[in-house]
Order: C-alpha cells, then structure tokens, then sequence
C-alpha cells in the first residue's frame, strides 16, 4: 500500500507541473501573441427629415446616393419646367461623385392641371447654419396620372454634412 501511495503522490505532482505548465505556455502565447488594433470609425447621424408636400402630391423618400456621372440642371424655373412622367428627373446641377438626395414627387387624381410646383431642400447641421439647395420645378399636364412621377435630385456636394443633421423638403 505504501508503494501504491507514492505513485499516486508521483503521477499527481507530475501531472500538476504538466498541466500547470501548459496553462502558463497558452497563456503566455496568447498574450504575446496578441496585437492591438485600434480604428476609427465615423457615423453619419440624422436628426430627422420632413417631407411637407402640398396641393395634392404625393412624395416619396428615397434617400441619398453619390452621383455616378454629372448632369445638368433640370426643370430650373416655371419657364421650363420638368414635365410629370414615367423616368422623369428635376434636378439641380450635379457633379460626379457627389452626394445627392432624391425625392420622388407622384401626381394623384385630384393634383390641379397645367400647374407648375417648386421643391426646396433645406439641410440644417446641428448647431450649424441651414443651407437651402434647389429650387427645382414641375409641371403637371392635361392628362393626370399616379403613376406620372419625376425623382427631384439635388446635388448637397461632395460630403455629407456635418453629423448630425435634419432636412426639409418642400413641395409647393
């Protein structure tokens, strides 16, 4: 029995040392082993956006993109509005690889004949002056349609602005 006590005292100290031993290693490999990699991240926040639509339009958000080519300016005056259509586009003068928000502005079936109707985005930073992009202009025609529509666009630049922000587009 006393030999039976010493290989078990043995068996348990070497194991001990063994499994202490590769603890510390695993440990040890880890924390050389390991780097810090540190990155900044920037979020663009928005406050919150209003779309005030009026005499009988419809407008729907569709949100921000960054141009993939330049454009001239459409629909600039009651003179020579854009039309309501199917594809149709009112915009301001875009450049390439800037950022340009998009509303599309629908006709219903009581929308007024023959009008001309003018949008306006407003795009406010926080604690920062507003600045007022378009206007763009639209006529509806004889013919009144829900599915004629036209996508205004205006060209905001070449970044966003500062975060966070609000915008307001106004349709009248």
């Amino acid at each position: 029995m006393n030999k039976m006590s010493k290989i078990h005292k043995r068996l348990r100290r070497t194991f001990t040392w063994y499994l202490s031993s590769k603890i510390v290693l695993a440990l040890l490999i880890v924390a050389v082993s390991a780097t810090t990699i540190v990155t900044s991240t920037t979020y663009q926040a928005e406050i919150g956006g209003e779309l005030n639509v009026t005499n009988s339009l419809v407008a729907v958000d569709k949100g921000f993109f960054v141009a993939s080519s330049s454009a001239g300016a459409a629909g600039t005056s009651c003179g020579s509005p854009t039309v309501f259509g199917v594809d149709t586009v009112a915009n301001t003068g875009i450049t390439q690889q800037d950022l340009v928000y998009d509303v599309q502005v629908n006709e219903t079936s009581i929308t007024n004949i023959n009008t001309c109707y003018k949008a306006t985005l407003v795009v406010t930073p926080n604690g920062a002056a507003a600045t007022t992009y378009g206007p763009v202009y639209m006529n509806t025609t004889i013919s009144i349609l829900s599915t004629l529509r036209i996508d205004c666009q205006f060209d905001i630049g070449a970044s966003a602005p500062s975060s966070p922000y609000s915008f307001q587009l106004t349709v009248k």
